[in-house]
């Protein structure tokens, strides 16, 4: 992320943001005048506003914990209240983390992934947290890691919905930014399930543009280069870190040696091509 100052890239993402907001920032037909004038107007401020800086994160690849190895998106608290997704289970784990050395030894970054959400976004628009599994709230569960000196990543989807069909950021990319922000969010993993891999190369970069908007530095993991690959193309591997502190570029780890084994062997074939992309503030995510 270090070379995004440039002027180069500076044109390349204002481009990028308002060809975007033509084709899928608003609602409904954006032929209609309304939406025109709308999408217009952003333009506009956005070539005036954009400003693409560092936000001076993952110097070093980043360490923490992440949710969806083990818990996936099992939401039956009723019948299985110790390996739901739920605060409970957030809270226990930046226990053990700064009771167990982790901390320590430098895992910092406590991670929900998917199935965290309500189904429906609240009547303001913005996301909510179920209220069964979370019922005091992701700002709550922010300050309780932050008190342990942690940090805490939330999961969202570029697309229309997430993999687990939860509502997705597509057409609510900054107020869902700005959401993060308000709650205490110091990092970011952005999906790509339910959208379109050319849509990716614009979208990625946007909701960059918004994290950095809120002022509030978090780290920026996306799934990018791992649609692409699944797509059976080549990522854009300079753009891609030009936006991302970390990227997946292949499949998800699950619970199990086969999975582990498949990931180290799509390193060992393909780390070539990417390995150059690597440095501070930009790196790939090796297990994810």
């Amino acid at each position: 992320m270090s070379t995004r100052t440039t002027n180069t890239n500076l044109t390349r993402l204002r481009r990028s943001l308002c060809h975007f907001t033509v084709r899928y920032y608003k609602h409904g037909n954006v032929n209609k005048g309304e939406n025109n004038m709308n999408n217009l107007i952003f333009c506009v401020v956005v070539l005036a506003v954009v400003n693409a800086l560092d936000n001076g994160l993952g110097r070093t690849p980043p360490m923490g914990w992440l949710s969806w190895e083990r818990f996936r998106c099992n939401t039956d608290c009723l019948n299985d209240p110790d390996n739901c997704i739920s605060e409970k289970l957030y809270m226990q784990m930046a226990d053990h983390m700064e009771q167990d050395g982790y901390l320590a030894a430098g895992y910092e970054y406590v991670n929900i992934d998917d199935c965290w959400m309500a189904m429906e976004r609240g009547s303001d628009g913005r996301l909510v947290a179920d209220p069964k599994r979370f019922p005091h709230g992701i700002k709550f569960l922010a300050d309780y890691v932050h008190s342990k000196g942690l940090k805490l990543g939330i999961y969202e989807d570029f697309g229309t919905h997430t993999c687990g069909g939860y509502p997705g950021s597509k057409f609510y990319m900054e107020l869902d930014a700005q959401t993060f922000a308000d709650w205490g969010i110091d990092s970011l993993k952005l999906d790509g399930c339910y959208s379109g891999i050319e849509d990716m190369k614009d979208g990625y970069p946007i909701m960059e543009f918004y994290l950095n908007k809120t002022g509030r530095p978090m780290l920026y993991s996306c799934s990018w280069p791992a649609y692409v690959v699944f797509s059976g193309t080549i990522p854009n591997y300079k753009s891609i870190a030009n936006s991302c502190n970390i990227w997946r570029n292949y499949a998800d780890i699950d619970d199990s040696w086969d999975s582990v084994k498949g990931i180290i062997d799509f390193y060992g074939n393909d780390n070539g091509s990417f390995s150059s992309f690597a440095g501070p503030g930009h790196f790939n995510d090796r297990i994810w």
